[in-house]
């Protein structure tokens, strides 16, 4: 009989032998939705929820009782990039 070992590691569940799927890119996620505000999971970087003010998604997260996400800003590429302090 052969048994089937399952593991949990950072939420990811897997068996005995196998990698756990590598997350995607956080560059990827934020170029998905440029100028908006996202709510990306922080062990997949798969985005959970997008607003275009963090207040809607700080709201929005709340509602749907969204977990484990880290909120960023995606940049718009036509804004000029802040380097140093000014």
């Amino acid at each position: 009989m052969i048994r089937k070992l399952w593991r949990v590691v950072k939420g990811l569940t897997y068996r005995r032998g196998m990698t756990p799927a590598a997350p995607q890119p956080l560059s990827r996620s934020i170029s998905e939705a440029p100028g908006c505000w996202l709510a990306v999971d922080r062990v997949t970087n798969e985005v959970r929820a997008i607003e275009d003010s963090p207040y809607k998604l700080a709201a929005k997260i709340e509602r749907e009782s969204i977990r484990g996400v880290a909120i960023v800003r995606a940049p718009d590429p036509s804004e000029p990039e802040l380097v140093g302090l000014g």
